[in-house]
């Protein structure tokens, strides 16, 4: 679970425009408090790895599992590695989660050699996985109950810029968060990222939390004068 505060440096700096705008949206200046959440929850998505949210980043990151598969099942063959592609491919796997073995250009092979129809399918299996870790993070982000994140229909306000190898897997089971209002600015989000792997133990990805958050602080700035803009 991360929780989103604003410290006082950054209220500061939002408050005179969060007035505002809570003044023009006829809303309490708590609520707009979500609008960061949103924002926050955007920017912590973008800096789980692979970094970014673009159709590109996903094709890369595709490609790169294809290729460390393959070289997994290389490495397997020249090693005399028993096992099956599953098995062989968490084995050389490393703390980050990438291949980093090198099997020789040419070797004679100590065990059979994987088929296709054995790496194919377990190959588009991971890829299906891909964009899984950013969608929970998504997914906590458009859980934040307001009325400034629905549509005037009431219907809930995708996070916009989300490709769809991370969309395809928002859903609710994969993030979640509370909002507890308090008077101002003193609400807090809480923001829970439900994919198990995501932040486990030894990953990488929570180096990048503090940043993420304030990134999207700064963020929310934009956000919300770009919407005071469209009220004036």
């Amino acid at each position: 679970m991360i929780q989103v505060r604003i410290s006082p440096a950054q209220r500061r700096k939002l408050e005179a425009d969060l007035k505002i705008f809570a003044d023009k949206s006829q809303v309490a200046v708590a609520e707009t408090v979500a609008i960061i959440g949103t924002s926050v929850a955007k920017e912590l998505a973008r800096k789980v790895q692979p970094f970014g949210l673009t159709k590109k980043v996903g094709d890369s990151f595709e490609l790169s599992i294809e290729k460390q598969i393959n070289k997994a099942a290389r490495y397997a063959t020249f090693r005399g590695t028993e096992g099956e592609i599953a098995s062989v491919h968490e084995r050389y796997r490393n703390e980050k989660g990438s291949v980093t073995v090198r099997p020789p250009r040419q070797f004679q092979p100590a065990r059979p050699t994987f088929k296709r129809d054995e790496l194919d399918p377990y190959i588009v299996k991971k890829k299906s996985n891909v964009g899984m870790a950013k969608a929970g993070w998504i997914a906590a982000g458009e859980n934040i109950d307001s009325p400034l994140l629905k549509t005037s229909r009431g219907l809930v306000r995708k996070i916009k810029g989300i490709a769809p190898w991370i969309r395809r897997h928002v859903k609710p089971s994969k993030g979640s968060s509370r909002f507890e209002r308090k008077s101002g600015l003193n609400s807090t989000i809480y923001l829970t990222n439900k994919v198990d792997y995501a932040y486990s133990k030894g990953n990488y990805n929570m180096r990048t939390v503090p940043s993420a958050i304030a990134d999207g602080y700064k963020r929310s700035i934009t956000m919300i004068r770009a919407r005071l803009k469209k009220l004036q």
